[in-house]
């Protein structure tokens, strides 16, 4: 176990990071990186959403794979990331469906150089290269197919309601692509809202990924946690009480 600045501390300019769930946004992780100035990160996120947008307006991005990035409550936009795309940022972008960002991280897990997906060719994915250049065809004995280059991560800082010290943990929710990201991962962190398991409670994601274990509660505030607290609409509308 660890604290959550010590575990931010273990990233490098240049790593790839995974941060959070899908719709569950690790708003701590992202303001302890800010704090420590870390810089030319590859971020990758399920769900962008504000997290990604603060990251971006404060110079934390180099790269991003994302499947969206929007505010789910409005009406403030996500500005910073409006900006960087229409002016033309010096960010690598990686747009992907999230079935084909889950195949990216499910083929990096597995060694793999790439994976087949299914991706709609009425879509820019394909013919405007939404994807940056992670999308391309193949050609086998079985005929051709499009696939997706694996995504391997660095660090994988995972939200979960519950974890033992040993890592084995418990999600407060379905945890969409976490379990993917964290066996694509060199280095896997949990951060937990609350340390320790009920008796008889299995484990969603197994300790023997886990490399160390945060407790911060309310790590995904202003983002809400089921169970745990809501969404705080008040950030989310850019209102103040």
């Amino acid at each position: 176990m660890t604290t959550l600045a010590e575990a931010v501390a273990t990233v490098g300019p240049g790593d790839t990071i995974w941060l959070g769930n899908f719709g569950t946004q690790l708003f701590a992780v992202g303001e302890e990186l800010v704090r420590q100035d870390i810089r030319d990160l590859h971020v990758v996120l399920a769900s962008g959403g504000l997290l990604l947008d603060r990251l971006i307006g404060a110079g934390v991005v180099a790269e991003v794979t994302f499947t969206h990035c929007w505010n789910a409550i409005g009406p403030a936009p996500t500005r910073h990331f409006r900006r960087a795309w229409q002016d033309g940022a010096d960010i690598r972008w990686h747009e992907l469906p999230m079935g084909v960002l889950a195949a990216a991280l499910a083929a990096a897990a597995q060694g793999l150089p790439f994976a087949p997906v299914r991706v709609h060719p009425g879509t820019g994915y394909l013919t405007d290269d939404w994807s940056g250049g992670m999308l391309a065809t193949v050609t086998s004995p079985f005929g051709d197919t499009t696939v997706v280059r694996a995504l391997p991560v660095d660090v994988a800082f995972v939200h979960v309601d519950r974890a033992d010290p040993d890592g084995n943990s418990v999600f407060s929710a379905p945890p969409g692509e976490a379990v993917a990201a964290a066996q694509a991962a060199s280095r896997v962190v949990v951060v937990a809202e609350e340390l320790g398991l009920p008796a008889g409670v299995r484990a969603d994601l197994p300790g023997l990924f886990v490399d160390t274990v945060v407790v911060s509660p309310g790590a995904a505030a202003p983002d809400g946690v089921p169970g745990r607290y809501p969404r705080d609409i008040a950030a989310y509308t850019g209102r103040t009480p």
